[in-house]
């Protein structure tokens, strides 16, 4: 049985908006992590510079750049995240809708 398509759209709406904000935390955990992850190559690759002098100028440069690249995977990682969220939470909530409305006739 289907359901109405104003119905639809606000299961479809409502259920993103649930799943953009609940995907959040995921998203956070994995950029933290990956910036972690960053950090840990940053302090590998200091300990095998030899120059002195130059070695200022390369933990700058990498610490700026994990952060730049975590940054840069922020929306791809949310978007992953999110989106099959989304298609659980909606076809979850439709059959449950269907459900309901066959057993109301």
């Amino acid at each position: 049985m289907n359901i109405a398509k104003t119905l639809d759209l606000r299961l479809k709406l409502g259920n993103l908006c649930l799943a953009a904000i609940l995907s959040l935390v995921p998203t956070t955990m994995t950029i933290g992590f990956l910036g972690i992850h960053g950090m840990l190559l940053c302090r590998e690759l200091e300990n095998s510079v030899t120059d002195k002098k130059s070695l200022e100028s390369f933990k700058l440069n990498c610490k700026t750049s994990n952060y730049k690249t975590s940054l840069n995977y922020l929306i791809w990682v949310w978007l992953f995240v999110m989106i099959p969220t989304w298609r659980w939470f909606y076809i979850g909530h439709y059959r449950r809708v269907v459900k309901s409305s066959s057993d109301e006739k």
